[in-house]
């Protein structure tokens, strides 16, 4: 499990039904993960980032990556790996948990 992969999870708090989610951080000693939701829904007002539907991120319609819904889940909880979203994609997945978590260059060195 990597940063960036695309997984399903069905968690009833989210949605009665497998979800894409995107790693954001593998916490092993833990045996949890954290995770940014995914959303078909477009809000142009909220921190999101578009990602279209390509055969190496496994996705079947256009979605977004929801910053602003930061999740922890146990490891145990996903389902399968549906793929991956690009380097491009995951840089401003960083930029938007940067800014909606104010952190500075100065937090990061």
């Amino acid at each position: 499990m990597r940063r960036g992969e695309i997984w399903t999870l069905r968690d009833d708090r989210y949605a009665s039904k497998a979800r894409p989610v995107v790693v954001q951080g593998d916490l092993e000693q833990f045996d949890s993960v954290v995770l940014c939701l995914l959303t078909s829904f477009h809000r142009p007002d909220a921190e999101r980032v578009r990602v279209d539907p390509t055969p190496s991120n496994g996705l079947s319609k256009t979605s977004y990556v929801m910053a602003d819904k930061i999740v922890t889940v146990r490891q145990h909880e996903l389902g399968r790996c549906v793929g991956e979203l690009t380097a491009a994609q995951m840089h401003a997945v960083s930029r938007q948990l940067a800014r909606l978590l104010a952190l500075t260059k100065d937090d990061l060195s």
